[in-house]
C-alpha cells in the first residue's frame, strides 16, 4: 500500500517519496483515510509508530490553497520538546508550500510568538499553558480553527492541562473536526474523548504488546548505593552502549548522576526543568550529533523527544507508573532499530514491576528459569567492580522478544 491509496494527493506522496518515505506504518493506514474523509478520530499507537505524520499529513493537504491570516488548525501537545518535533514534521511534510506554521510553548518570550501570529499562520502547535496565556493576553484568535489535534492526550490529563485545554476548545467557534492521539486509552481519556470528540472512528495499533516489540528489557535488583558503579560499569563494559538515555526522578539527582559519569571519564550532560529551554535544545543538538554519549534527564524527556539513534535507555529510578515506564522505553528501538532498556529496581520497588508486567505481558521476575539465550556470563558480570557498590550484589534478568 502506499500513500496515494490513502487518500493523499499525487504532490503529498512525491514529497514523502522524495523524503524516503515510501510505505506508510500501520497507524498511518488506519488513520489518514479517517481524517481526510473528515470524521473525528481516537487514535492510540505506541512511541515511534508514526503518529505525528498521521495527522500532519491529511492537515497539510486539507489547509492547501487557502490564504486565511488566522490559523485553522491548532496542535496541542503537553511538552516543549513535543511541540519543537511536531512543527518541524510540519514544515518538513509541507515542502515549502507556504503553509506558516508557529510553535507556542513556555520557558521564552511572549514577543516572537505573538509576532509570528500576528503575521498571519495555518498551524498553531502549542503547550495548552502557554496558549492559554497569549489567549488571555489577546495575542491569539482562534475562532477560525476548524481542526483540532489533542496529541499525547493521556500525558496532558497527567500533567492537569485538562481545565486550560477546555477553555482553549471554546475559543473555537468553527471547530469541525477533533483527533486526538493517546499512547493509552484508558477510562479517562474515553471520558474525555466523549467530551471533545463527535461520533469518533477508533482506531489503536499493536494493543497486544505495548512496549515496541524489538526492545529488549533487562533489570538489576541493586540497592539505592550501589546505582551510581552499577551504571559506570555498564557504560564501560558494553561498547554497544553508543547513545544511552538515563532516567532519573529529580532535578538534583540527574546532576549527581552526570557529575558522577564525567569523573569516571564518561562524557555526559543533563536536561530537565532547571535547565534554560535555549540550554536544552543545544544540549538535544549536540546528543543528535554524538557530541557526548549520555543524555541524564527527568521524566520532561520520556515524549516527543525526535532523537531517533538511541541504543539504550536506563530507568535509573523506575518510574510510579507502568505507563511511563513504556514511554521511557519507547525512547529506544525507534523506526524499526532494535534497542534495549536497562532498569535498576529497589527492594521497595519490586511491586512496580508487577504492574510492568501487566502492561508489557512479558515476566520481568529475575528469579524465574533463565531465558535460553542467558549466558552463565551475564550473572557473573552482575557484581559491580568499581565504586561504594563494590560488595553489593545485583541480579539481572534479560527478557528479549528474541526468545519469546
Amino acid at each position: 500500500m502506499n500513500f496515494t491509496e490513502l487518500g493523499l494527493t499525487k504532490r503529498i506522496s512525491a514529497v514523502l517519496e522524495k523524503l524516503n518515505f515510501v510505505e506508510p506504518t500501520e497507524i498511518q493506514q488506519k488513520a489518514i483515510p479517517v481524517i481526510v474523509a473528515g470524521r473525528d478520530i481516537m487514535a492510540s499507537a505506541e512511541t515511534g509508530s508514526g503518529k505525528t505524520a498521521a495527522y500532519a499529513l491529511p492537515i497539510i493537504q486539507n489547509l492547501k490553497g487557502t490564504s486565511e491570516r488566522k490559523p485553522r488548525c491548532l496542535v496541542l501537545v503537553p511538552t516543549r520538546e513535543l511541540a519543537l518535533q511536531v512543527q518541524s514534521q510540519f514544515e518538513r511534510f509541507s515542502n515549502n508550500s507556504g503553509m506558516r506554521t508557529v510553535v507556542v510553548y513556555g520557558g521564552t518570550g511572549y514577543e516572537k510568538q505573538t509576532r509570528l501570529m500576528r503575521r498571519g499562520v495555518d498551524v498553531i502547535v502549542a503547550t495548552p499553558g502557554r496558549l492559554f496565556d497569549h489567549i488571555e493576553r489577546g495575542n491569539a484568535d482562534l475562532s477560525n480553527v476548524n481542526m483540532l489535534v489533542l496529541d499525547e492526550a493521556d500525558r496532558m490529563l497527567d500533567m492537569g492541562f485538562l481545565p486550560q485545554v477546555r477553555q482553549i476548545v471554546d475559543e473555537m467557534e468553527g471547530r469541525r473536526q477533533t483527533l486526538m492521539f493517546s499512547a493509552t486509552i484508558s477510562k479517562t481519556v474515553e471520558r474525555i474523548a466523549s467530551e471533545f470528540l463527535k461520533n469518533p472512528v477508533t482506531v489503536q495499533v499493536n494493543t497486544s504488546q505495548v512496549e515496541p516489540s524489538s526492545i529488549e528489557q533487562r533489570i538489576y535488583h541493586i540497592d539505592e548505593a550501589g546505582k551510581d558503579a552499577l551504571l559506570v560499569q555498564l557504560i564501560k563494559d558494553e561498547p554497544e552502549m553508543h547513545s544511552v538515555l538515563v532516567f532519573t526522578k529529580t532535578r538534583r539527582k540527574a546532576s549527581k548522576i552526570r557529575k558522577r559519569l564525567c569523573t569516571s571519564d564518561i562524557t555526559a550532560e543533563e536536561i530537565h526543568g532547571d535547565i534554560s529551554q535555549s540550554q536544552r535544545e543545544k544540549t538535544l543538538a549536540r546528543y543528535r550529533e554524538g557530541r557526548f554519549s549520555v543524555l541524564v534527564a527527568t521524566d520532561i524527556a520520556a515524549r516527543g523527544l525526535d532523537i531517533p539513534a538511541i541504543s539504550h535507555v536506563v530507568n535509573y529510578d523506575l518510574p510510579m507508573s507502568a505507563a511511563d515506564y513504556v514511554h521511557r522505553i519507547g525512547r529506544t528501538g525507534r523506526a524499526g532499530r532494535s534497542g534495549v532498556a536497562l532498569s535498576f529496581v529497589c527492594a521497595d520497588q519490586r511491586h512496580l514491576m508487577r504492574d510492568i508486567e501487566k502492561v508489557t505481558g512479558r515476566p520481568l521476575d529475575p528469579n524465574a528459569p533463565q531465558q535460553k539465550n542467558d549466558h552463565p556470563s551475564d550473572h557473573r558480570r552482575s557484581r559491580p567492580r568499581n565504586g561504594n557498590g563494590a560488595s553489593r550484589r545485583f541480579s539481572r534478568r534479560r527478557t528479549s522478544s528474541a526468545s519469546r
